[in-house]
């Protein structure tokens, strides 16, 4: 019978020892890991389905516009189809509270405007909460919006227009913008405000009834987004006094109301995209990734500015406080102009 010697054996119990421990250190880690793991959400897999952005009016017209463009490249990136939906009616109402009212998946959508920030402020007895029912993903575009008036108003610039309406009688001067209580209304009452001026205001249903009756000379004076418009300052039929913003690159010699001395009248119009309330906070980030990866894109920024906007890239929390400033801002107008929903 062979016998171990004792030194022998303590060092094979000790390498034992030593592999049995560093085994369990190693199933220990494994176990933790897994938990970890487990208790990490999962990231969603989106979309799963045909993804919806309801647009709150008619086809046509700058949200139209910049839905469709949004909806192509976003259907080419997530391989799935992204589709517009055209609910207009009730001042933007009726698409808004089908979207509250969607299934907080990420699969419906709305493309606002600067409407949301505005009918909170005059109807407070709206059908669904904007604050609540909705979760913001991302500005989306931007543009200026130009003053305009007849060939016959003896202003070729803004110091010029200003003279004429501050020695105007209080209403002899109108100004003519889309709807009674719209973002156009809101401009321009901003203006009459800061302007120290007073302008009676004309509703239309749409722009191209403006322009119309702008070219006509029944209205003297609009101040709305600049695509309807261009083609008739080129060709002289119109004026064009001053843009907000930035110069356009189709009227460069078109100065700024900042460069005119009234830097403080800064607005612009805008189309952001928002979700239902309750929609996973990563279905929302995915979501305002893609749309911001999608405006870094020469052909899209192109496309924007053949339409006079500017892509609008922003972030989920970026837009909230976006939606906070403008809502502030168009609240002392409204209430310092009057206005009513039913205006």
């Amino acid at each position: 019978m062979m016998h171990c010697h004792p030194t022998k054996y303590m060092s094979l119990l000790q390498s034992f020892r030593e592999r049995f421990w560093f085994w369990v250190l190693i199933v220990q880690a494994i176990s933790f890991s897994s938990i970890a793991q487990a208790q990490i959400p999962a990231a969603p897999s989106f979309p799963m389905q045909q993804v919806n952005i309801v647009v709150p009016f008619a086809a046509g017209g700058g949200t139209d516009s910049t839905a469709r463009l949004l909806a192509q490249k976003l259907s080419e990136k997530w391989g799935k189809s992204v589709i517009v939906e055209n609910r207009p009616g009730g001042n933007t109402v009726i698409a808004t509270q089908m979207v509250a009212k969607a299934k907080p998946d990420g699969h419906t959508l709305l493309i606002a405007n600067s409407t949301f920030a505005i009918n909170p402020i005059l109807s407070p007895n709206l059908p669904y909460d904007s604050s609540k029912d909705f979760v913001p993903i991302g500005t989306v575009a931007g543009g200026p919006f130009m003053m305009l008036v007849h060939p016959s108003v003896p202003a070729n610039d803004l110091k010029g227009m200003l003279q004429i309406l501050q020695s105007a009688k209080p209403g002899e001067w109108n100004f003519a913008t889309v709807g009674g209580s719209g973002i156009g209304r809101i401009v321009g009452e901003l203006f009459a405000i800061q302007s120290g001026t007073k302008l009676q205001h004309i509703p239309y249903k749409g722009a191209s009834q403006i322009a119309t009756d702008l070219l006509a000379g029944t209205v003297k004076l609009t101040i709305d987004p600049p695509n309807t418009y261009i083609s008739h300052v080129k060709n002289g039929k119109l004026k064009a006094l001053a843009v907000t913003g930035k110069r356009l690159a189709s009227l460069p010699n078109v100065a700024t109301f900042a460069e005119q001395g009234m830097p403080e009248f800064d607005v612009r119009s805008w189309y952001g995209l928002l979700a239902p309330a309750g929609t996973p906070r990563a279905i929302i980030q995915k979501i305002s990734a893609d749309v911001q990866e999608i405006l870094s894109q020469p052909d899209v920024k192109d496309k924007f500015a053949a339409l006079e906007l500017d892509p609008m890239p922003s972030t989920p929390d970026q837009f909230q406080l976006y939606l906070r400033t403008e809502t502030e801002k168009f609240t002392r107008v409204v209430k310092t102009a009057n206005i009513k929903a039913a205006d």
